[in-house]
């Protein structure tokens, strides 16, 4: 491995903390995260990150079964965001929907969560598939929803029938991910 540019990609990583993603043979897990804290010819030493941004221990990878490496890439700029602010994903809103019993729950929930212009929630539609965002607008039968992509793109906005929604997430950690994402991305962190 002496000489290559792998070596040198470790090396940077090693000696300033660059954030890499390292892609292996035969691993179905996706790629691993981090930066490097040790090299051999053999093997090396990977500081891992969770996907809210953890220290997740150290990793001994043997340099045979790397696949292939990223860097400088959106992903790696997406995990030193989180890294840097995964304090801020540990602790939830102090948002609470009230909501009374009654068969227009969803309409009371979109009416609070819509006053809340910072608070992103995930909508189940018809038992089966989430959006995330924000209530743009809504009225007694529907609603539009600005949708967030999981690292915290903006996908435009899309139409709902309150009647359709099934189940509201509010504060779950996927979603203080995702808005801490996409408050990095419109520079508002």
């Amino acid at each position: 491995m002496s000489g290559t540019i792998m070596q040198s990609i470790f090396e940077r990583s090693r000696d300033t903390k660059e954030i890499i993603s390292i892609w292996q043979y035969n691993s179905d897990k996706g790629s691993l995260v981090g930066y490097i804290t040790e090299i051999s010819e053999e093997y090396i030493g990977f500081r891992h990150f969770t996907r809210f941004g953890k220290a997740d221990g150290i990793i001994f990878i043997k340099v045979g079964n790397i696949k292939s490496v990223d860097f400088n890439d959106d992903y790696t700029k997406v995990m030193e965001c989180l890294i840097e602010y995964s304090n801020i994903i540990d602790q939830p809103s102090q948002f609470n929907l009230n909501l009374q019993l009654s068969d227009y729950w969803q309409h009371q929930a979109i009416t609070q969560l819509f006053a809340a212009t910072d608070q992103i929630a995930s909508y189940e539609i018809n038992g089966n598939e989430y959006f995330t965002g924000f209530v743009h607008s809504y009225s007694e039968e529907d609603f539009i929803l600005r949708c967030i992509a999981k690292n915290g793109e903006d996908l435009g906005t899309s139409l709902f029938k309150i009647e359709d929604v099934t189940e509201i997430r509010v504060n779950d950690i996927d979603d203080r991910r995702r808005l801490v994402l996409y408050k990095w991305r419109k520079a508002i962190l």
